[in-house]
């Protein structure tokens, strides 16, 4: 089966800070993962690692079959759906969402690029696909949070991508503007020939319902990566955030009781354990 990313990442530094040692992963076509990890953890600096914006120290990536260093990285680019909390506030608060959406073909920011009635009706189509059509005339600067997030991901959406990263969409967003978006995230990720999604967060409330992988980051090593049913679960989460986790799960969703004891009606399976003990 196709890697969509292959890397090798021994070490990655940032001034006399060590980020990133000895993280191995390979994601595979029809595959979807989730990133977790505490703050601090390198979640963004590896996404951005595999979006091309950063390179490891030492180490080697492959994404979409091109090695990184022997490339044309900008045309790999254009493959690849990035969107990040950063670049919320980087975008021009009087351009329109469906020209901003737009800016995302010929990955720019601002007017650099004359927009043709070809790209704004892809911008539409993108939009579309996300539920942001019907606010697509309105400033960027006067849409709601929950808006603007979907806005990025048209503008990641519109080249048609083949790898879909999103690095915490869910920031800043009220539990009902949450779940719309994760639930719009899951269209796009079902739909036959949709991107593979790398989605990082904090939180496994917002891990969507197309999720099949998951890779956990802590203090800038992989802790536990492979498939979700099997990686996703209480003695892992505890190791993981350094409390004790219950993790519960419904109808393909997930919630965590953190910080106390499981309530006695769980079933044993879903209740506290050891980080260490053998499932």
């Amino acid at each position: 089966m196709t890697a969509i990313i292959d890397l090798r990442i021994d070490r990655f530094t940032r001034g006399d800070t060590e980020i990133l040692r000895d993280v191995r992963w390979t994601v595979l076509r029809g595959e979807h993962w989730v990133v977790l990890g505490g703050n601090g953890a390198g979640k963004s600096s590896l996404l951005a690692i595999v979006a091309g914006y950063e390179w490891p120290s030492l180490g080697e990536v492959s994404v979409l079959g091109e090695t990184y260093g022997r490339s044309d990285m900008r045309a790999l680019k254009e493959r690849i759906g990035w969107v990040s909390a950063a670049l919320l506030t980087w975008l021009p608060a009087r351009q329109r969402a469906r020209e901003v959406a737009a800016t995302g073909i010929h990955a720019t920011i601002g007017n650099w690029h004359e927009l043709s009635e070809v790209d704004l009706r892809r911008a539409d189509d993108a939009l579309r696909r996300i539920g942001a059509y019907s606010f697509r005339d309105k400033p960027y600067g006067v849409l709601s949070q929950g808006e603007k997030q979907r806005v990025m991901i048209a503008r990641a959406l519109v080249t048609d991508p083949e790898l879909l990263i999103l690095d915490e969409p869910c920031a800043g967003l009220d539990p009902g503007a949450r779940e719309r978006l994760i639930d719009d995230v899951d269209t796009v990720c079902s739909r036959p020939g949709g991107p593979t999604l790398v989605l990082v967060t904090h939180h496994v409330e917002e891990i969507p319902r197309e999720a099949t992988h998951v890779l956990m980051l802590k203090d800038g090593r992989t802790l536990a990566s492979g498939p979700l049913e099997h990686t996703l679960t209480s003695p892992l989460l505890t190791s993981l955030y350094d409390l004790p986790c219950t993790l519960l799960t419904t109808q393909g969703r997930h919630s965590l009781l953190a910080g106390h004891a499981p309530p006695s009606n769980l079933p044993l399976s879903q209740g506290l354990g050891d980080p260490n003990a053998k499932s």
